[in-house]
């Protein structure tokens, strides 16, 4: 083992940051590190490609917005200590009502439906306010055998907490490690899910008793007649990752459905709509 490893972190605004990300894994790497309200890359290769091309993704970006984009960016050389096993001690189980969510090196919980997380794989370990808010919310309106589909599936939790309560659940993300991630955290916990798919919410076939979209704002917005058009009358659509400054945008766009319960934790918003119909 050499004697150093290079560390890159960077920060980027909240609605930006799924650009950044796809950059990072598009130069294969497999890990990443979410932590201080950025994003840690580690590597004992070089990461001056990878700092590179962020900076020239921001200024890019910059250009194509005609707005100034908050992002900070530092690349170290640091003793290599196992940094894995420092990583490892930094992450904590996590329990949301009776759900007890645990990393592959942390032991189990009696009486609670413990959920099995590898979070090096992708993004959520249900540590984030809007994937947490998600997680109380399925646990309401989440019921046995509905037909249900995670949209933005991630590191897979919340298909993991769908399947656990007994629904069927289809699952797709844009990204091709999510999907990966998915199915290999549902493995991890014994369970299978019904489809899966790369891409996003046109290629679903099906109309659906509940549909989960813990995305960002923007992406909402523009999936809005997709995502009601996927619903069945009847259906609930759970919308979280929204920051509180996009809640009237949002709302304005789902008025035609009917706004059941609203969620806020810090600055994080989740809504639950119902469609309304001949049920």
């Amino acid at each position: 083992m050499q004697s150093y490893y290079n560390e890159l972190f960077f920060k980027v605004d909240i609605g930006f940051l799924p650009f950044f990300v796809d950059v990072v894994f598009d130069l294969g790497i497999e890990a990443i590190e979410e932590k201080d309200g950025g994003i840690y890359v580690r590597s004992d290769e070089s990461l001056e490609d990878l700092f590179w091309a962020l900076n020239c993704l921001k200024e890019k970006l910059e250009i194509q917005k005609s707005q100034k984009i908050s992002f900070d960016i530092k690349l170290e050389q640091k003793e290599n200590k196992d940094w894995i096993e420092e990583y490892k001690k930094g992450v904590n189980p996590i329990q949301i009502d009776n759900f007890y969510i645990h990393t592959t090196w942390q032991e189990p919980k009696q009486n609670l439906i413990n959920i099995q997380i590898d979070p090096a794989l992708a993004f959520g370990s249900g540590h984030h306010e809007s994937t947490h808010s998600c997680i109380k919310l399925l646990q309401k309106y989440a019921k046995k055998d509905m037909q249900v589909l995670d949209l933005g599936c991630g590191s897979g939790i919340l298909s993991i907490v769908l399947a656990k309560l007994g629904l069927k659940v289809d699952a797709c993300d844009t990204d091709e490690l999510a999907i990966s991630s998915t199915l290999s955290n549902a493995k991890l916990n014994h369970l299978s899910l019904n489809h899966s798919w790369i891409g996003s919410i046109d290629k679903a076939t099906i109309k659906y008793d509940l549909i989960v979209a813990n995305i960002i704002a923007d992406v909402i917005l523009i999936l809005e007649k997709d995502l009601k058009n996927s619903l069945k009358d009847g259906a609930y659509l759970i919308l979280s990752g929204i920051l509180d400054k996009y809640e009237e945008r949002v709302k304005d766009k789902f008025k035609d459905l009917k706004l059941v319960e609203s969620l806020k934790v810090n600055e994080w918003l989740s809504l639950v709509y119902k469609k309304e119909g001949n049920e």
